[in-house]
């Protein structure tokens, strides 16, 4: 019964990694381009006080403007928590890939349930990163992903192998991956 629970959640597991996404629809920003508001927000500060607009921003779009012409907004700059890192640029999949490493050595413990734990989460994660690497980057992450799911196997008990055998041969594709990453 563990096998097909195990089996229906790795299968669940690719299938929201393989389906497109929806992009997330940012919520309407307060000020010039956001068009008028139906009234002013008594939870909102801001919309409540006009004096706090900035005097070269309008705070009503003209009337013409409208009705022939769609409202068009200029892209806003990325919040200040993501903004882009002047660290080298990496391969593509090379910072999903490592954080999926890095996590698994993280929590990888020394029992049994939980070195197993750390192998299935990292599977899963191995396979999400797979799909957005390229070159190098992608063989070593599918490499990784079968190591992964070899470690849960002998862990759970489905597969008689060598586990120190099968961790050798993750340390080294491990090391692999951070070595096309980083040459780039």
């Amino acid at each position: 019964m563990g096998a097909i629970a195990g089996v229906v959640a790795t299968v669940l597991t690719l299938l929201t990694y393989v389906l497109p996404r929806e992009p997330s629809v940012p919520p309407p920003a307060s000020g010039a381009g956001a068009g008028p508001s139906p009234g002013p927000d008594p939870t909102t500060p801001d919309r409540a006080r006009p004096d706090r607009t900035p005097p070269d921003q309008t705070t009503a779009p003209a009337a013409d403007a409208t009705k022939d012409h769609p409202v068009t907004r200029t892209p806003r700059p990325p919040a200040p928590g993501r903004l882009p890192s002047l660290a080298p640029l990496q391969p593509a999949g090379c910072e999903e890939a490592l954080a999926v490493v890095d996590r698994f050595y993280r929590t990888s413990g020394s029992t049994r349930q939980s070195r197993e734990a750390a192998a299935t989460t990292a599977y899963q994660g191995m396979m999400g990163a797979s799909l957005q690497a390229e070159g190098g980057v992608h063989q070593a992450t599918v490499a990784l992903s079968q190591d992964f799911s070899e470690l849960r196997f002998i862990l759970s008990g489905m597969v008689a192998s060598d586990y120190e055998v099968v961790q050798a041969r993750t340390d080294r594709d491990a090391q692999h991956l951070r070595d096309v990453c980083d040459t780039g």
